[in-house]
């Protein structure tokens, strides 16, 4: 095995482009305020998440944007930035105890808190709640939960979306993720770990159903995306069950993976979305999932997808059954998944929810809208690419590290965490880490100018 340093050199020789996805040009220099938000990772559910959010309020709000992994590796620039921000938006509990910690003795702002899912309301979870001012919940049902926990904030629910523009039906690449051609395909996508949170994603239940479906299914093939699949893709293959691993791949090539399995399968047992299924969805690749998050809210069983109570393995084979059975069925399914979902459940449209929320974190500011600077502008902007080309990288490697993905799936990892980002920005975030760019001095100066 490599180590580190190696791998580090190996990586940066990945190409890029000049193009930055996430700065969308410059807006009016108008007053607006300041927030910093926070998610787990830069390059996954949330941290796409977060940069929805920057897209469609950037023009009204100054975003700086940090990862769990940057508020460790960065506490001096964590207490930069606070006195300077307006309020907080922490996307999970961690990130936001992360903060805390970093801030030391540094009284935190105001906090609008994004609660996706709860597991079970440890430590953790509970100050999270109990230190924001406004809540954000994903469905009503989640709503419901928080309210009935007594925290006596006020809860928003605002909806989980989707890029209908990206994610549409494109021509299948199976061969680009191995996939075989003439095989029925049951496609997963997600990370491993997130089953370690209780065995909320129903691995166990996943098992069940594919020994099931393989007795009635010739050519049956399960394809999984995601990271940690390696030992479970071994398991299924010595069980006689075709299945391989894709690993990670870039955002833009998400709808051609779903455009290339029959069904996406959701096995999950607690979710706040998942995001996954809007995606498929929109890709018009039937669902075959638990009732669990958005589901109930977004698939009519029979008419845009199927979905059965948790554990319930009969139905769910009995529904993947189905879609086997008839290549009509599955064109119905996922020509009706995709006009549910187009213009409905767009990015756009659900985080108009969060207009009442945000304008409430508004008055409560104790600051007047000040107009924002060039330079400041130019530097959250250049955070957000540092961020996201650093954070992909460490991720990368950790996960090898941790035993989670081979070296090669590593590489493609950080590829695919850049795309978009271009050699300013990698060589920014190895500064951003190494602390000879974002200095405290330097940051605090911008903020007061």
């Amino acid at each position: 095995m490599l180590p580190p340093q190696r791998v580090l050199t190996k990586l940066l020789k990945v190409p890029h482009e000049i193009a930055s996805k996430a700065r969308s040009g410059p807006r009016p220099l108008g007053g607006r305020l300041r927030v910093l938000i926070l998610t787990n990772v830069a390059s996954w559910i949330v941290g796409q998440m977060a940069m929805h959010i920057i897209r469609c309020y950037g023009d009204r709000y100054e975003f700086w944007l940090l990862t769990d992994k940057m508020v460790k590796l960065r506490p001096d620039l964590v207490r930069a930035l606070l006195p300077a921000m307006d309020f907080v938006f922490p996307l999970t509990d961690k990130s936001f105890r992360l903060l805390r910690q970093a801030a030391g003795s540094l009284p935190l702002p105001p906090s609008i808190f994004w609660v996706h899912h709860v597991t079970t309301w440890h430590p953790s979870m509970q100050v999270a709640v109990k230190s924001a001012t406004e809540l954000i919940a994903c469905t009503p049902e989640w709503k419901t939960q928080i309210e009935a926990q007594g925290f006596g904030v006020p809860v928003t629910v605002v909806r989980h979306g989707v890029d209908a523009s990206l994610f549409r039906r494109v021509i299948p690449g199976r061969k680009e993720f191995g996939i075989p051609e003439g095989a029925f395909v049951i496609g997963l996508v997600g990370n491993k770990t997130s089953d370690y949170d209780g065995g909320r994603k129903g691995l166990d239940t996943l098992r069940r159903v594919a020994r099931e479906a393989q007795t009635r299914i010739p050519g049956l093939h399960l394809s999984f995306l995601g990271l940690g699949w390696d030992e479970e893709v071994r398991q299924f293959q010595q069980r006689g069950i075709s299945a391989n691993y894709t690993g990670f791949i870039p955002q833009s090539r998400l709808p051609v993976f779903y455009s290339s399995i029959d069904v996406h399968l959701v096995t999950s047992r607690i979710e706040g979305g998942p995001v996954t299924v809007l995606e498929a969805m929109a890709c018009e690749t039937p669902v075959v999932s638990t009732r669990v998050g958005l589901v109930d809210l977004t698939i009519v069983n029979g008419r845009n997808g199927f979905s059965t109570e948790a554990d319930d393995t009969p139905s769910l084979v009995q529904h993947i059954c189905a879609l086997y059975g008839c290549a009509g069925l599955r064109n119905a399914i996922g020509a009706a998944a995709r006009a549910s979902v187009r213009e409905r459940l767009s990015w756009d449209e659900t985080l108009h929810q969060l207009e009442v929320p945000l304008a409430r974190m508004d008055a409560r500011s104790s600051r007047s809208r000040a107009a924002a600077s060039a330079a400041s502008l130019n530097a959250a902007s250049q955070l957000i690419g540092a961020v996201h080309t650093m954070d992909g990288l460490l991720w990368a490697m950790m996960s090898w590290w941790g035993g989670l993905i081979s070296p090669p799936t590593a590489f493609r990892m950080v590829k695919a965490c850049w795309e978009g980002y271009g050699a300013g920005d990698v060589c920014r975030g190895i500064r951003l880490v190494t602390r000879s760019s974002f200095w405290t001095t330097s940051v605090q100066k911008i903020l007061s100018a």
